[in-house]
């Protein structure tokens, strides 16, 4: 059987053309030819192809909508696609959807109605004209444009761009169907602790989940052998791009487009390895600072950084570019992207396998929200991103596990039926939880498994019903009994190996005004578990007194005033298990000290030896991926600086524990294959030595059974 073309091709990349015709100079010199030159030159083994773009105009002949002007109806579909076929690049059709300014215009009856009003996706205010997904026209016309390129041509793969929400839309189509789904109107306010509003968003995530399903099934089934994703990266995001997890199940792999820190690529990778259906997932980005910026490139080093960061865990990578109006490109471009992919590509033949995991981060698809945002009128409803309670703690907790070199891994739901394979089991403040979730976390510690909570978690439905106590209080060992969100308030240790871990301070501050956390909860007195850590409170509130009233204790800050009998943090054994739940989300605050103790709760949880750790620099990204097939463990390091250039890390020590039944019998430096020195403990346990890490450096441990 052939392997699918996403699974032998690593090195990627697409040239953004959302060019409109307007004038007839726009694109007057796109030659396929040349891009086919420029494409070689860069490396690349596979590339996307521009079939349409947000402004809807096509470069294919079409039937069903309008041809860009600029191309003179020359088919630059097929003829690019003949220049990669002919020089073995495999070729991905890209199709916008959503996102379509050709459709806008000529059916404003396709128009999304944005809850928000006219501003969002309006002719006046911005330059993106939005579809409905619900409304049959251009639901019809979408379909129709698909059967066009996939009918037409033979590429190996169609991208579908936006798959998603870009507003709330409120259109008689939307308002029709959820009417008669639910025999409901749209609610006027976001609340999460409503059915009706919890309902609500359920049905925008179901409706742009058979958005995409019915899209997978009209490409595949025009050409069964076809690869289809979607783009993924609002996924990533807040409630109000309704993008669930479960979306990844109408992807043959998943893809998607990031433009944040290097924390952003750790954690959507980790979590695009796990979710998707089948690997490698694809990570992209632009090799400008930003989509909004058409000229200025990110350093050499960044760009080597982020591709190099792929290759760690096994993944594609894929450069976006822009081309210029006209229709050409910066071939010194090009030349960067062959150098750096020509590194890159001395490691492809050792990539693959899985990720070795002790350590799981659940990703809640249903807490990419805030309770804060209650109340809000649908009309006031700004664009979000990112920043929600759950986002923070889990690339918090994903910061720190990095930072420690400890083998970690981001899951969803997806993972519930096999949560034994992980020692311990991190739930970061998950706002929101279902039955199914909560008897699966129930049942892992029950059996013998390790879990980690914070904050809110296990608190609330899904369905919007918040409980009095935690439905997992039986298993924390303790119960909720206030909630203090947006107060200012103080851990303190109260047994000595905490006390000891966050010396020289006696407290540990979380302040959600300062540091963006969550807030904290106040639990009852009594506790099943051993309590580790009790609540102390400011004199007042961060925000209580004035000048006038001198109701405060210091003028700056709030300081601890009264320790209290409420536990902070507790240790509970249940079943043949042991959790530790913390009351705040500590996790989400960037501190030492806050990491500190997060990782000491963590060890007090794993006490024994990690799969793989290493010393040094908390810069440094460590993976560790198993290759059954080959009998072989390859360890990967990447010296991930924030200041670039990086300054070469000059000794890296590692340890590396056998698979039962195995036995290490070699360890070679990749590319070379060269053998590296190394000893083998009375447990098995391999350690080694590494160093002059400039970028990335690759070893390979080989292990025999018996």
């Amino acid at each position: 059987m052939t392997t699918p073309w996403y699974q032998r091709s690593y090195r990627r990349m697409l040239v953004d053309m959302h060019i409109p015709d307007w004038n007839e100079a726009f694109l007057a010199k796109y030659d396929p030819v040349k891009m086919a030159e420029w494409y070689e030159l860069a490396g690349l083994t596979s590339v996307m192809c521009y079939c349409q773009s947000h402004v809807g105009l096509c470069y294919w002949p079409t039937k069903t909508g309008k041809m860009h002007a600029g191309l003179r109806g020359r088919d630059i579909v097929a003829e690019l696609l003949a220049q990669l076929t002919a020089r073995k690049m495999a070729a991905c059709a890209y199709y916008s959807v959503i996102y379509n300014n050709w459709a806008f215009l000529e059916h404003p009856e396709w128009r999304i109605v944005a809850a928000k009003g006219p501003a969002e996706g309006s002719t006046t205010t911005s330059r993106y004209g939005y579809c409905c997904p619900n409304n049959p026209g251009y639901r019809a016309f979408a379909l129709a444009q698909t059967e066009e390129i996939v009918g037409g041509y033979s590429f190996d793969g169609i991208f579908f761009d936006m798959t998603f929400w870009p507003a709330i839309c409120v259109c008689p189509h939307c308002r029709a169907l959820f009417r008669q789904e639910t025999g409901k109107e749209i609610p006027l306010t976001v609340d999460w602790l409503s059915l009706d509003w919890c309902e609500f968003q359920a049905a925008r995530e179901r409706w742009i989940s058979q958005f995409a399903a019915d899209l997978t099934a009209r490409a595949k089934g025009l050409n069964p052998r076809i690869s289809v994703y979607h783009q993924f990266a609002c996924a990533m995001l807040d409630w109000r791009w309704g993008t669930p997890f479960t979306f990844a199940a109408h992807h043959d792999f998943l893809g998607a487009d990031f433009y944040g820190d290097p924390l952003e690529q750790l954690v959507v990778t980790k979590l695009m390895c796990n979710l998707t259906t089948h690997r490698p997932p694809e990570f992209m980005t632009s090799r400008c600072v930003s989509l909004q910026d058409h000229v200025r490139m990110k350093r050499y080093e960044a760009m080597e950084m982020q591709a190099f960061a792929a290759t760690l865990f096994s993944s594609a990578f894929l450069f976006i570019d822009a081309i210029n109006v006209e229709g050409t490109v910066n071939p010194a471009v090009y030349e960067w992207i062959g150098r750096i992919f020509g590194e890159t590509a001395k490691y492809e033949p050792y990539l693959g396998g899985g990720a070795v995991e002790d350590i799981a981060v659940y990703y809640s698809s249903e807490s990419k929200m805030d309770f804060a945002e209650n109340g809000t009128p649908l009309s006031q409803v700004e664009r979000s991103g990112n920043a929600y309670p759950h986002a923070r703690a889990v690339r918090g907790a994903c910061r720190v596990l990095q930072q420690a070199h400890l083998p970690f891994g981001v899951i969803t739901r997806k993972q519930l039926p096999v949560l034994d394979r992980y020692r311990v089991v991190v739930l970061p403040n998950v706002l929101r939880m279902d039955e199914e979730e909560v008897e699966a976390f129930r049942s892992y510690v029950n059996r013998g498994g390790r879990l980690y909570a914070s904050l809110y978690t296990s608190l609330t439905e899904t369905r919007g019903c918040r409980h009095r106590d935690f439905m997992l209080a039986e298993v924390f060992g303790c119960h909720l009994e206030d909630d203090d969100l947006g107060k200012v308030a103080y851990i303190k240790p109260v047994v000595q190996e905490l006390a000891k871990v966050v010396a020289p301070q006696d407290y540990v501050s979380h302040a959600p005004l300062a540091d963006n956390a969550g807030g904290v909860l106040r639990l009852a007195k009594k506790s099943a578990g051993r309590i580790l850590a009790t609540l102390t409170l400011p004199y007042a509130a961060p925000a209580a007194g004035t000048v006038f009233d001198q109701q405060w204790a210091s003028i700056h800050s709030s300081p601890p005033w009264e320790d209290t009998d409420h536990p902070m943090i507790v240790s509970h054994q249940y079943g043949k298990g042991q959790v530790i739940y913390a009351a705040a989300d500590i996790e989400s605050v960037n501190s030492e000290v806050n990491d500190r103790l997060f990782l000491a709760l963590l060890h007090s949880l794993c006490d024994e030896m990690p799969s793989y750790t290493a010393e040094a620099h908390p810069a440094v990204w460590m993976n560790v991926s198993h290759q059954p097939e080959k009998k072989a463990l390859v360890i990967g390091f990447l010296n991930c600086q924030a200041q670039l250039p990086a300054v070469p890390v000059g000794r890296i020590s590692f340890a590396l524990r056998p698979l039962p039944g195995t036995r290490f019998t070699k360890l070679l430096l990749l590319p070379e294959e060269a053998p590296a020195v190394f000893t083998v403990d009375a447990d098995g346990t391999l350690h080694a030595e590494t160093g002059d890490l400039r970028v990335c450096r690759m070893l390979k441990a080989e292990y025999e059974r018996g």
